[in-house]
């Protein structure tokens, strides 16, 4: 008996550890994605003439890219859009001489970049405006090892599926976020959900009164 009561409490602990776990994780990973989504929302902020989340592609091209070092890396040369969607695919690249790519395009997946105000900018006492955002795209040596550049005449298939998957995975975008997040959240409500009605269960046994038996 007390063998079997201290297996009980032992599967109990760590089921109620195995779940203060996964709460965490999908915690830390909402915020990830709450943090990705308001910067890629930022985007806006480069364009002075547009309002909210757009922008003209006129104001990406030619755009300078930095790293979160302040260095410049690269230069948006052209813009890839889904034609179902209208939603901005991919941006072209040019890397020039950081990190001895030459001047061969690259494609980023656009959920790559995100924006943020210019660190120099925040400490001169003058009001934020759309000069003083900078677009952002982290990337490294090894991150671009093994990825083809292509040039204006031999663009790459991006109707590939395996190519673009390749390329989100090398630019640690994950475009089913969103689907996962409402999956996480639907599952944390259905136990939520069990546990009421467990709760409710319990209350209602405990509340029956008993009857004399005549």
């Amino acid at each position: 008996m007390k063998a079997t009561l201290r297996y009980a409490i032992l599967t109990i602990a760590l089921a109620a550890l195995s779940f203060d776990v996964a709460s965490a994780q999908e915690a830390r990973e909402q915020d990830r994605n709450v943090a990705r989504n308001r910067d890629r929302a930022n985007v806006g902020q480069l364009d002075e003439k547009t309002q909210g989340t757009t922008i003209r592609v006129s104001q990406l091209i030619g755009y300078n890219i930095q790293n979160s070092q302040g260095e410049s890396v690269g230069e948006i040369k052209d813009i890839v859009l889904d034609a179902t969607t209208g939603k901005v695919r991919y941006a072209a690249v040019t890397y020039g001489g950081f990190l001895g790519m030459g001047n061969k395009l690259f494609a980023v997946p656009f959920e790559a970049f995100r924006v943020q105000v210019d660190p120099d900018e925040l400490d001169d006492g003058d009001d934020i405006d759309s000069d003083d955002y900078v677009l952002i795209l982290n990337v490294t040596q090894e991150q671009l090892k093994g990825q083809q550049g292509f040039d204006e005449d031999n663009w790459p298939n991006m109707a590939d599926r395996t190519w673009a998957r390749d390329l989100d995975k090398r630019y640690n975008v994950n475009r089913n976020e969103d689907a996962k997040d409402r999956m996480l959240r639907e599952n944390r409500q259905n136990r939520v959900n069990r546990e009421n009605r467990g709760n409710r269960a319990t209350r209602e046994n405990r509340e029956v009164p008993e009857t004399d038996n005549q």
